[in-house]
């Protein structure tokens, strides 16, 4: 991809999609078949997905969040219901919750990793607590097994995860059930979409019940939860591209470490029973506003990695790691095609800053 220019100089965004000849032949050739609807190419999506992460089934929807609101609603989760998400993640969890007509039950994360804990969760159990979802914040695998050992239903969020490992097992295949998200700049794309993967054969066998509602009976709700057969077809060619994209951010990411390791800089660190897949490569700084402020004026775009943790626009709840991660983390370009001169531009950029900023 061609680097961008603006004002003179390089103009490198905080995310792009990456796609190619392949893909726009894929999903150019899916269109002139005349199907556009679910299809072949969404079965077979669904097959190489779930062989993939190493489970039995899969099925792919038409968001991430509608993947996990047919979870919560195919567990048999509703009014009455509490379900645990973290306070430091986007609003899908808590959107996905509301709809099914549960409680969300707002939980801090841990500052090592952004992730929710087991320790945390534990304190907030409660006879109403019917699952905990998890997500793998920005690549990074939770400690799931120690959530696991709890014994609350546990969807895993894997929205910025897929292809991360724990222990020498891909994320998404170690909960109840797991979701992920194929929006424009995630790990691998379909434009929007999602996807719901499990080793139940009962659960996953409600999910495409209620995935759509065309020639069926009024005997439960039904949603209009698909994906069509074109976006499937750039699925499937950009799932053969994965490892590939996962390579190439821990690539980026170690050259990031290398320079920041000179500075006043908290980097990503990581356990060896975790392989994450730098969805985000996530820094945590003084003087936030000042960096990024900067770097955005010499055309370097870093982003707060999350809009707003949750519980910040709720009454009554506290969530103090929330609220320090907010104010000090910082997320840098980290996507699989920058450029080596892109590259090296941030490097450059966000080096002078900080040295001048924090050392």
């Amino acid at each position: 991809m061609k680097s961008k220019v603006k004002d003179g100089r390089l103009f490198i965004p905080h995310s792009r999609p990456t796609i190619d000849k392949e893909d726009i032949n894929a999903v150019t050739e899916a269109l002139a078949s005349g199907q556009l609807a679910q299809g072949e190419k969404v079965r077979e999506f669904e097959e190489n997905l779930a062989r993939y992460i190493g489970v039995k089934y899969c099925a792919v929807t038409s968001s991430g969040t509608s993947a996990l609101h047919l979870t919560l609603k195919s567990l048999n989760i509703g009014e009455g219901d509490e379900v645990i998400i973290p306070s430091y993640v986007c609003s899908s969890p808590y959107m996905a919750t509301l709809q099914t007509g549960a409680k969300p039950k707002i939980v801090d994360v841990e500052t090592s990793d952004f992730n929710i804990s087991a320790a945390k969760i534990k304190k907030e159990i409660t006879p109403k607590t019917k699952a905990v979802v998890v997500p793998h914040m920005f690549g990074t695998p939770a400690e799931i097994e120690e959530i696991l050992d709890l014994g609350v239903t546990v969807i895993e969020d894997c929205a910025h995860s897929i292809g991360a490992e724990y222990k020498g097992k891909k994320v998404g295949s170690l909960g109840e059930a797991s979701i992920c998200s194929f929006y424009a700049t995630k790990m691998m794309t379909t434009g929007e979409g999602g996807a719901i993967l499990t080793n139940n054969r009962e659960l996953y066998g409600k999910i495409v019940e209620t995935r759509e509602y065309d020639k069926k009976p009024l005997n439960t709700i039904r949603y209009n939860y698909k994906m069509t057969d074109f976006q499937a077809a750039l699925g499937l060619s950009q799932l053969k591209k994965l490892n590939d994209f996962i390579r190439r951010r821990r690539e980026i990411a170690e050259i990031y470490d290398e320079m920041f390791s000179k500075h006043n800089v908290i980097t990503p660190s990581i356990p060896p029973h975790k392989k994450p897949v730098y969805y985000r490569y996530v820094i945590m700084v003084n003087k936030l506003k000042e960096i990024q402020k900067e770097a955005r004026e010499k055309g370097v775009i870093c982003e707060k990695p999350v809009w707003k943790p949750l519980h910040q626009s709720l009454p009554n709840v506290n969530c103090p790691n929330s609220d320090y991660i907010h104010n000090h983390a910082l997320s840098i370009p980290v996507y699989p095609n920058l450029t080596e001169k892109e590259i090296e531009y941030v490097t450059e950029v966000l080096e002078k800053i900080i040295a001048k900023k924090l050392d």
